[in-house]
C-alpha cells in the first residue's frame, strides 16, 4: 500500500478515505446496470430488463453529448468555470437525476402487480434514462478525481476500488429484495458526496482547460484502445442476450460474475503490487481480448452451463479493457490538463453505443439461436474473427506506439525503489529514476517532471512540444520554472546536476 503514498499526488489519509467512495459508485453500477439485482423485486421479465438497461445506455450517451457541448463552450469562453463550480454542477445533476429516476422506478414497482406489464414500458424507459444520466455525472466526477493522480497511483487505486466493490456487491446480494432500491439510492448519494468532498480538497489540481494540439495528439494515441473497448462492449452486450443467460437463476449469475471478476482483478493487481520492473498497460489490455474470445469459443459447447461462465468471460474482458482505458484517459487528462469531461465523454458515447448495439442485436436474434444450432456456432466464429481484427488494429504498431509522441501511457513507473531492486536497469531507466529523485526533492509538478526528464535526455524544446502535444511557449514556460527551482541557468548545468551522484545522507 506504500505505493499509493505518492508525493506528487498529495493525498492525505482523509482524501483516501473519501476516494474509497468510488467503490460505492461501482457497487451501484453493478446493481443497477450490470445485473438484474435492482429490478429483482418485480416480475417485469427479461424484456423489461433489456429495455431498462438500454434506456440507461441511451441516457448516458445523451448526457455525455450535452456535457461535451456545455464544457467545450465554457472552456472556449473568456472565463472558464472554476473547478468547484463544475464539481457542484455534476453533484447537483447526480442528485436530481437519481432522485427522479428512483422515484419513477419505485412507482413502477408499486403498480407492477396491478397493471399490465406493457403499461410499465414508458416508465421503465424513463427511469433507465434518468439513472443513466445520473450515472454519467457520477462517472465524470470520479474521472476528474482520477485525473489528479499519477498513472501509477490511478492504476492501483482504480483496480483496488473495483476489487472492493466486488466484495461489497457480494454482501449486497444477500439483502432482502425489498431493501435493494433504498440501499442503491444511499450508495449512489454517498458516493457523490465523497466525490465532491475529495475534489474540493484538490481544487488546485483541477485547473483543467482545453488545448487543440494536445487534444488531437491524445485522440491519435487513445483511439485504438477506445475502439478495442467498444468492440468488447459490443461483444459483451451480444453475449448477454444470446447465451441463454435469462434461463439462469439470478443467484447463480451473480456468483459466477463475482468470482470471474474477482479473478481478473487479482490478476491485474499482482503486477502492480509485486512486480518490480515497469509495467506495460498495453500488454495488460491485451488480456481482455483472449478472455472474450474464450467465452465465444466455449459458447457452442457449454451454452449457459456453470452459471453462465461463457457470458462471464465476455463481461470480464470488457471490464478489464474499460479499467485500463480509464487509466489511460485519466493520465492523458492529468498531463495535458485537458478537461476530463472532454476526454471521457466521447469514449463513453462510443462504448455505450457499442454495448447498446450489441444488446439490441442479441435480443432481436436470441429467440432464433439455441444450443447445438449452426447459427450459434456461426455467431461464435464471427465474434472471434472480429476480436482478432481488433487485436490487429490495437497491436500492429505496438513497437511504434512506444516511440509515438505522447504520454507513454503503457508504462507504469513504480518509483525510485524499483531501480535499486533491479541491478540490470538500463541507462534509460537509471536516468528516469535519477530525474524522479530530483523532481521529488525540488517539488516539481507532474508536468515539470515530464519536461525535466525530456530535457535531461537531450530533447530540444520543439521536440518536447511535439512529444507532449503542447505549444512551444508552454514548454518554455515550464522549462523556465524548472531552471528557477534548480537555481541554474542552462541545459549544461541541468545535465551536470542529473549526472551528480545522489546524496544518500539526505
Amino acid at each position: 500500500m506504500n505505493r499509493l503514498r505518492d508525493n506528487e499526488d498529495g493525498l492525505s489519509a482523509r482524501d483516501w478515505a473519501l476516494a474509497a467512495g468510488y467503490a460505492l459508485y461501482l457497487v451501484f453500477s453493478f446493481v443497477a446496470f450490470h445485473s438484474a439485482t435492482l429490478l429483482s423485486p418485480v416480475p417485469i421479465g427479461h424484456g423489461g430488463g433489456v429495455l431498462f438497461s438500454g434506456s440507461a445506455m441511451a441516457g448516458r450517451m445523451v448526457a455525455a453529448l450535452v456535457a461535451i457541448i456545455v464544457v467545450f463552450g465554457r472552456l472556449r469562453g473568456t472565463t472558464p468555470p472554476r473547478a468547484s463550480v463544475v464539481t457542484g454542477v455534476l453533484v447537483a445533476t447526480c442528485a436530481a437525476a437519481v432522485a427522479a429516476g428512483f422515484l419513477v422506478l419505485a412507482m413502477a414497482f408499486q403498480f407492477a402487480a396491478a397493471v399490465d406489464t406493457a403499461l410499465l414500458v414508458p416508465w421503465l424507459s424513463l427511469a433507465g434514462a434518468l439513472l443513466g444520466c445520473a450515472d454519467l455525472a457520477a462517472t465524470l466526477l470520479w474521472a476528474r478525481f482520477s485525473a489528479t493522480l499519477s498513472l501509477r497511483t490511478v492504476y492501483i487505486y482504480v483496480t483496488l476500488c473495483n476489487g472492493a466493490s466486488l466484495v461489497l456487491y457480494g454482501v449486497f446480494t444477500l439483502v432482502s429484495p425489498v431493501a435493494v432500491l433504498p440501499l442503491a439510492v444511499l450508495l449512489f448519494l454517498a458516493s457523490a458526496v465523497c466525490a465532491k468532498q475529495v475534489l474540493d480538497s484538490r481544487a488546485e489540481k483541477e485547473d483543467f482547460g482545453f488545448e487543440g494540439i494536445a487534444f488531437k495528439g491524445l485522440a491519435r494515441s487513445l483511439w485504438p484502445p477506445v475502439l478495442g473497448t467498444a468492440i468488447l462492449c459490443f461483444m459483451g452486450g451480444l453475449m448477454l442476450q444470446i447465451s441463454g443467460q435469462q434461463d439462469i437463476p439470478l443467484e447463480a449469475f451473480q456468483q459466477t460474475s463475482l468470482w470471474a471478476s474477482a479473478a481478473a482483478i487479482g490478476c491485474l493487481l499482482v503486477p502492480a503490487l509485486f512486480v518490480r520492473k515497469p509495467l506495460n498497460l498495453g500488454r495488460l489490455y491485451s488480456v481482455a481480448l483472449p478472455l472474450s474470445a474464450a467465452g465465444f469459443l466455449l459458447l457452442p459447447l457449454i451454452w449457459n452451463a456453470a452459471g453462465g461462465i461463457v457470458n462471464a468471460f465476455a463481461q470480464v474482458g470488457a471490464m478489464v479493457a474499460a479499467l485500463i482505458l480509464w487509466c489511460m484517459m485519466a493520465d492523458g487528462a492529468r498531463r495535458t490538463r485537458i478537461s476530463p469531461v472532454l476526454l471521457f465523454s466521447p469514449s463513453l458515447i462510443v462504448t455505450n453505443g457499442a454495448s447498446l448495439a450489441g444488446t439490441v442485436v442479441g435480443f432481436a436474434n436470441a429467440s432464433r439461436i439455441h444450443q447445438g444450432d449452426l447459427a450459434l456456432t456461426t455467431v461464435a466464429l464471427v465474434s472471434v474473427y472480429l476480436l482478432l481484427m481488433a487485436a490487429l488494429v490495437l497491436f500492429r504498431n505496438r513497437g511504434a506506439a512506444a516511440r509515438t509522441p505522447g504520454y507513454d501511457y503503457e508504462v507504469v513507473s513504480l518509483g525510485p525503489e524499483a531501480a535499486s531492486a533491479v541491478p540490470s536497469a538500463s541507462p534509460e531507466e537509471a536516468l528516469a529514476v535519477r530525474c524522479d529523485e530530483i523532481a521529488e526533492d525540488y517539488g516539481f509538478t507532474p508536468r515539470e517532471g515530464d519536461i525535466f526528464l525530456l530535457l535531461a535526455q537531450g530533447h530540444t524544446l520543439p521536440a518536447i512540444s511535439e512529444r507532449l502535444f503542447v505549444s512551444e511557449n508552454t514548454v518554455k514556460s515550464h522549462a523556465k520554472r524548472i531552471y528557477q527551482k534548480l537555481a541554474i541557468h542552462s541545459r549544461a548545468e541541468l545535465i551536470d546536476l542529473v549526472n551528480e551522484p545522489a546524496n544518500d545522507g539526505d
